[in-house]
């Protein structure tokens, strides 16, 4: 991929894109809303930490590429849910944004977004994230497929190998029996003596 390449598909977000927005403020979560989906996104939102965790739960087929999360919430805050998805789910992508407060040390992998952020910001940030998550996902699909495949291959080499055997067994089966009746034809036949 060249170079004017990667800078093309970093300035939008690829589509079928599925992101979770965790914010408070429930105009805040709109705006973000509105501004992804005119880039052709899905996006799902969350009112605090404690709601993206269940979200996040009921993501069974992964399909989240990125939670977009505040940091300063009520009931769980954003710190905390980045923690937990570092511990629990460490592949999903985190952003995280604020208007007040840093990431502190432990959390500096995280990417930042400090409030308020241009909707170009969050493109630009979000863009190159969800391209390597759903190539990633793409790559995991490509793994699941070839695994089943050996494992269909490897299966239907079973099944001819147990039918080898099996026919090797009516071979041998019928090469007994052959033997059988050409002994019997060798037997003389006893007769009767009259005497």
């Amino acid at each position: 991929m060249s170079n004017a390449d990667t800078q093309t598909t970093c300035l939008q977000i690829p589509d079928g894109a599925t992101l979770l927005i965790v914010e408070d403020d429930p105009s805040v979560r709109r705006s973000l809303r509105r501004m992804l989906e005119s880039e052709r996104s899905s996006v799902l939102e969350a009112a605090d930490g404690e709601h993206a965790i269940g979200v996040i739960e009921r993501d069974e087929a992964r399909l989240i590429d990125v939670v977009v999360t505040d940091l300063r919430m009520p009931v769980v805050s954003g710190f905390e849910l980045i923690a937990v998805l570092m511990e629990c789910r460490p592949a999903l992508a985190v952003v995280a944004m604020s208007s007040v407060v840093d990431l502190p040390p432990a959390l500096l992998s995280v990417p930042f977004l400090r409030k308020p952020f241009e909707p170009e910001e969050l493109v630009r940030m979000v863009a190159p994230i969800v391209l390597e998550s759903q190539t990633m996902r793409r790559q995991a699909r490509q793994a699941r497929a070839d695994a089943a495949e050996s494992r269909s291959l490897a299966k239907r080499q079973e099944t001819i190998a147990r039918d080898q055997k099996a026919r090797s067994g009516e071979l041998r089966i019928a090469l007994m029996e052959l033997r059988r009746r050409i002994a019997l034809q060798d037997v003389p036949a006893k007769r009767s003596d009259p005497s």
